[in-house]
C-alpha cells in the first residue's frame, strides 16, 4: 500500500518538539543533579560528576548552556561540578570547534575567586592540544604572568606549551632566587619547551649531575620529555644504555630493584618519529618482554643517532 507524503509542516513541528524533548531532558537531568547534591555542597563536600549522563550527550549547544548556568552558583562545590564536567566533556566531543567552544567557558574559571577553581582550570588547560588555543587566548594567558599567579607552575607549564616567543621575556623572571625551587625549575622547563637554549643548557647542566633513580624517574624525567628539546632526550636516551638497578618496580609486590631504562623507554616512544616498539592509542609501550624491547630500542638509538622528534603536541 503507498504511504502518503507526511505534512512537511507537521513534520517540522514533529522534529521541533522532539528536539525540545530530549534538551529538556539533559537539563532537567543535570538541574535535578545539582539540586539533589546542594545540601552537600552546602556542607563543603565535592560532589560526583555525573560521567555517564555526559557521555551520552552528542548535542553540545544543548549541554554548554545548562552547565554554563552552574560556573556563577554562590556555593564552591557546584562551581566545581561545572568546571569539571566541562573537563568531561572535552573527552566527550571530538570536533576543534567544538572543542574550543567549550575552551571559551573553561576560561571563566580563571576568573572565579576561589584559587582552587582556579588551579583546577590551569590544570584541565593543560591537557588540551595548544592548538586549540586562539591568539587573544594565548595572549590572555601569557600576560598572567605579569599579575599576581594563583598556581604559577601550572601557569607556567601551559604558557611553555603555547609556542609563544613573547612569553620567554616573562618567563625568565621566575627563574630568579627569589622563586620556591619548584617555580625555578618549571620557568627552566617552560622556557627549554620555547627553545631558549641558555635553559636547556641550564636543564642539561642540572641533570647531568643526578643518579638515576626512582625519584628522579618519576620527578624529573616527565619534565624533561614535556620540554620536547633533542638535547634532553640525548640524555634520556643515553641513560637507556646503562645497567644499574636503581628503580623500584611498579608491582608492589616485588622488592628487587629494576633497571630505570624501562621507565625511560615508555617516556621516550610515544614521542620518536619511526620508533621500532608498538604504542598503543593511550601512548603506552605494548611489549610483553621488556628485555627485549629495551635491547630493540639500544640498537635502534645507535643506528638512528639522529633520530627526530614527533611533532610538538
Amino acid at each position: 500500500m503507498k504511504v502518503p507524503f507526511a505534512n512537511p509542516i507537521l513534520l517540522f513541528f514533529i522534529l521541533l518538539a522532539t528536539s525540545n524533548v530530549y534538551s529538556q531532558s539533559f537539563e532537567r537531568s543535570f538541574e535535578r543533579y545539582v539540586e539533589d547534591n546542594r545540601d552537600q555542597a552546602v556542607r563543603g563536600a565535592n560532589i560526583s560528576i555525573p560521567f555517564q549522563l555526559l557521555r551520552e550527550q552528542d548535542d553540545l549547544s544543548r549541554v554548554l548552556p545548562v552547565i554554563d548556568n552552574t560556573l556563577s552558583d554562590s556555593l564552591l562545590s557546584i562551581r566545581k561540578l561545572g568546571f569539571q564536567s566541562l573537563d568531561e566533556l572535552q573527552g566527550v566531543f571530538d570536533e576543534e570547534l567544538e572543542k574550543q567552544q567549550i575552551l571559551g567557558i573553561q576560561f571563566k574559571g580563571l576568573e572565579d575567586p576561589s584559587s582552587e577553581i582556579q588551579s583546577i582550570t590551569l590544570d584541565n588547560m593543560n591537557k588540551l592540544s595548544p592548538t586549540l588555543f586562539t591568539i587573544p587566548q594565548k595572549g590572555r594567558l601569557t600576560n598572567l604572568l605579569n599579575g599576581e599567579v594563583v598556581n604559577k607552575e601550572l601557569l607556567l607549564e601551559l604558557v611553555g606549551k603555547l609556542n609563544e616567543p613573547s612569553a620567554v621575556t616573562l618567563i625568565r623572571p621566575y627563574t630568579n632566587p627569589d622563586n620556591s625551587p619548584i617555580v625555578k625549575w618549571k620557568a627552566y622547563l617552560a622556557l627549554a619547551r620555547l627553545g631558549d637554549e641558555q635553559a636547556i643548557s641550564t636543564l642539561l647542566s642540572k641533570v647531568s649531575t643526578l643518579e638515576v633513580n626512582t625519584d628522579v624517574v618519576y620527578d624529573i624525567l616527565p619534565g624533561l620529555v614535556y620540554t620536547h628539546q633533542k638535547e634532553l632526550y640525548d640524555f634520556m636516551v643515553a641513560e637507556l644504555y646503562k645497567d644499574d638497578r636503581n628503580c623500584l618496580p611498579a608491582d608492589p609486590d616485588q622488592t628487587r630493584p629494576i633497571n630505570c631504562a624501562y621507565r625511560i623507554l615508555e617516556y621516550l616512544a610515544p614521542h620518536i618519529v619511526d620508533f621500532p616498539l608498538a604504542i598503543s592509542d593511550s601512548g603506552d609501550l605494548e611489549v610483553r618482554n621488556y628485555r627485549q624491547a629495551l635491547q630493540t630500542a639500544r640498537e635502534w638509538f645507535t643506528a638512528n643517532p639522529q633520530y627526530q622528534l614527533t611533532t610538538n603536541e
